[in-house]
């Protein structure tokens, strides 16, 4: 009776210790390891090249560790297991909120040094289909990992870091001091939908670090030679409006649109309106809070529609995809009959390392380069009204200098368009300042 329990441990602990190797077995099998994310849209780490001076600063390892989780073999599947047992947490009126990574505090900033207000964009006309209000009720609240779903919307937590905030605003800032003369270089950072659509009532509870407060210390730390992009203001105004989707994190062509009208504000151009494009409407659409969220059933009730504003006249368009190949292209194409959750790739061909966008009316030779993660796939359409061609460069993917590529190419404005976080990612930052 005595020996049965001993034995029954050994049991234990030979198959605990026989499944450890066995994981960590498969777990170094290279060709299980995942080079793309279908359920986030984007390329996984790729393994660090080595160097000395990668070496010498710990870089190299800490690129191996990230490499190592970000490519773990079934790796979406255990995410998408570990967000089905979060969900039987159950639903209540308050959350925690994101509490196991909590942001750095964010320095204040002077007043001068806050982005002026300035006059707020009327809503475009004929908008009755993509309005989307707030509920007037405080929302029944669902944490499940890392998103946030209230009522029928996800949502995004951001916690400041301060030093890879700094880090951006470097980036950036010697962009533009190298480019002083050459090109002028704007800065947009945009919000993520948390700081502009979620009830008041919800977000105060949360452990998530201001957006706008975040947003401006960012801008504070830039040069006099880069122009900021006000955001936060600009799509508060239009709040009532559909312009985050629920069920992913990107904001929608006409949150896209008010940004791009405070840009050309800025830039002292000529604003297009909605009418001078071809509206076009893609149904049944969930994104990346469907997939992060197990799922989740109240997203999946209501899917989004994907709204986007195709250019009129013979605009062309090509990309370099990653292996090279040069593709010729439309700006808005037809995604109807894509996966549901890929209807957000009618902009701009999704995120290609180069893209190229002519519109031969404009002869001016005015030219511009976007420099950009996903979120400025949506704002990219709108430029073709005012640039007679529009280049767009992917940061995480191509392989270049922005620098050499803006003087060889005559271009006048580069544009960096990131959401908020964006600047919180150490290897887009570092991925960004590679190439900048």
């Amino acid at each position: 009776m005595k020996k049965k329990p001993k034995l029954n441990a050994k049991i234990v602990v030979i198959s605990f210790f026989v499944l450890l190797f066995a994981g960590a077995a498969v777990a170094l099998y290279l060709p299980l390891r995942p080079a793309y994310s279908e359920a986030e849209k984007r390329e996984l780490t790729k393994f660090p090249k080595f160097s000395f001076a990668a070496l010498a600063d710990g870089s190299y390892f800490n690129g191996i560790s990230t490499w190592y989780a970000d490519t773990f073999p079934f790796r979406e599947m255990f995410m998408n297991a570990n967000s089905k047992i979060k969900s039987f947490y159950g639903i209540g009126d308050t959350i925690s909120g994101f509490s196991d990574d909590i942001g750095d505090e964010i320095p204040s900033i002077s007043e001068d040094d806050k982005p002026p207000v300035t006059k707020v964009t009327t809503a475009p006309s004929n908008q009755e289909t993509t309005t989307r209000k707030p509920p007037k009720k405080e929302p029944i609240v669902q944490q499940l990992g890392n998103i946030l779903v209230a009522d029928n919307a996800g949502y995004e937590y951001y916690n400041f870091v301060r030093s890879i905030a700094d880090d951006y605003a470097g980036v950036i800032g010697r962009s533009a001091e190298f480019l002083k003369g050459t090109a002028r270089v704007f800065c947009m950072v945009v919000p993520t939908s948390m700081d502009i659509m979620l009830d008041e009532s919800v977000r105060k509870k949360l452990n998530s670090s201001n957006q706008n407060d975040a947003i401006n210390y960012i801008y504070s730390m830039l040069p006099s030679s880069a122009y900021k992009v006000k955001t936060v203001d600009t799509l508060l105004a239009h709040r009532d409006e559909y312009i985050y989707f629920r069920t992913d994190h990107h904001w929608t062509a006409l949150g896209a649109y008010y940004a791009y009208v405070e840009y050309t504000k800025l830039a002292g151009i000529k604003t297009a309106a909605l009418s001078d494009f071809e509206e076009k409407q893609f149904d049944n659409f969930v994104g990346s809070f469907y997939n992060d969220s197990g799922k989740n059933p109240v997203l999946e009730k209501e899917p989004d529609i994907v709204y986007a504003w195709k250019p009129k006249g013979d605009v062309s368009m090509y990309y370099t995809d990653k292996k090279g190949n040069k593709v010729n292209w439309e700006v808005i194409y037809d995604v109807s009959a894509w996966s549901r959750g890929s209807k957000y790739n009618t902009f701009v061909a999704g995120d290609q390392p180069y893209s190229r966008i002519t519109n031969p009316a404009i002869t001016n030779g005015s030219a511009c380069l976007v420099v950009k993660e996903s979120f400025g796939n949506a704002m990219i359409p709108f430029l073709t009204e005012n640039y007679g061609t529009v280049h767009v460069i992917d940061y995480r993917y191509w392989d270049g200098n922005i620098t050499s590529f803006v003087k060889n190419n005559g271009i006048q404005d580069v544009i960096y368009v990131n959401n908020i976080s964006a600047t919180r990612n150490r290897s887009l930052v570092n991925a960004m300042d590679s190439v900048a």
